[in-house]
């Protein structure tokens, strides 16, 4: 009786390693034909990579040339704002009614043409 119990264990054991082969076979077989099905609907991967890098250095060319743009286009800016003549009554006026800094005032006036009333206008209106 023993012996048989073995034997029918024995054979249940195979029977279960068999099977999950068989699930094994069958996965993998399911896996490599849905990659494929993948890889067909992507194409060839390694023309993508490369096309994706070359997006990629074309992106980063173009935000590194508008960076630079930018950068020059403030620096024109604070130029022209340079040539803006102010005068020092005016500085201390805007500083006095607005409670403005120095800096914040010399900045408005120069940004509105060195003209004090348009100055406050655009600080009241800020």
């Amino acid at each position: 009786r023993v012996g048989r119990q073995l034997a029918e264990m024995a054979d249940r054991h195979e029977e279960d390693d068999q099977e999950e082969e068989e699930e094994e076979v069958v996965r993998k077989g399911d896996d490599a034909k849905a990659h494929k099905e993948l890889n067909q609907l992507g194409g060839n991967m390694r023309e993508e990579k490369e096309m994706d890098t070359g997006k990629a250095q074309n992106a980063l060319s173009q935000l590194t040339s508008a960076a630079e743009a930018e950068k020059a286009a403030k620096l024109e800016r604070e130029r022209e704002l340079s040539k803006v003549k102010i005068d020092r009554k005016d500085v201390e006026l805007i500083m006095a009614e607005m409670e403005v800094e120095e800096a914040k005032a010399e900045r408005v006036l120069r940004e509105n043409g060195g003209e004090a009333i348009k100055a406050l206008r655009a600080l009241v209106n800020a």
